[in-house]
C-alpha cells in the first residue's frame, strides 16, 4: 500500500513538471488591460509621414546600442526572433532604456523571471498587470505583436532574468551595473 502511494505521488510530480515545462508554452494571448500596454507600432519619418515598418537591429545600418551625448540617455535593443532573444545576455548601466523588438512571426510577452509570477525584478509581479502600477514593472502584461516593441528602463543594479511569458522556454538576462560618473 505504501509503495502505491509513492508511485502515485511520483506520477503527479512528473505530470506537474511536464505541464510547467511544456504546457505553459501554449498560453493564449491575454490582454488584461489594453490601456496599460507599452507597445510602439509606428515609426515617424523625418518628413512627418508614418511608417509601420520596424527597423531590425543589425540590419541596414541599424545599431544595437545608442548612447546620447552627455551620457544621460542610453538605449539598448534586444531582438526577439523565432529562435529566441538576441542577445540572450545584455550588460547595461543603471538607467538604461532597453527596447525589446519583436522580429518573430508570433506575439511575445517579455517579463521578469520567474515564470509564471514575474517577481524577480524588484517591484514586479504579474498580479500588477491591469492595475495603475503596470507601467512601472518589468512585464509587458500583454502579447506584443510582430513588428512592435516593449520598452523598460532598468534602474535596479543586479542580474535580472527575463522570459517570454507565452513561451517560457525562451529566456535571457539583463545585467545592470552602476552608472558611470563621467
Amino acid at each position: 500500500m505504501n509503495k502505491n502511494i509513492w508511485v502515485v505521488v511520483g506520477a503527479l510530480v512528473i505530470l506537474a513538471a511536464g505541464w510547467f515545462a511544456f504546457g505553459s508554452r501554449y498560453v493564449a494571448d491575454q490582454s488584461p488591460n489594453p490601456e496599460s500596454e507599452s507597445v510602439n507600432t509606428e515609426n515617424d519619418n523625418s518628413d512627418g509621414s508614418v511608417s509601420n515598418e520596424m527597423p531590425v537591429p543589425g540590419e541596414n545600418g541599424v545599431e544595437e546600442m545608442v548612447v546620447e551625448d552627455g551620457g544621460e540617455v542610453m538605449e539598448s535593443v534586444i531582438t526577439y526572433t523565432d529562435d529566441g532573444f538576441s542577445p540572450a545576455e545584455l550588460t547595461v548601466e543603471a538607467g538604461t532604456e532597453v527596447t525589446f523588438v519583436n522580429s518573430s512571426s508570433r506575439n511575445f510577452w517579455p517579463a521578469s523571471a520567474m515564470h509564471p509570477t514575474h517577481k524577480v525584478y524588484p517591484g514586479s509581479g504579474i498580479e500588477k498587470c491591469g492595475t495603475d502600477g503596470a507601467g512601472a514593472i518589468f512585464d509587458a502584461c500583454v502579447g506584443i505583436a510582430p513588428g512592435a516593441s516593449y520598452v523598460f528602463t532598468f534602474n535596479e543594479v543586479g542580474e535580472w532574468g527575463y522570459h517570454d511569458h507565452l513561451r517560457s522556454s525562451e529566456f535571457g538576462r539583463v545585467i545592470v551595473t552602476e552608472a558611470s560618473s563621467n
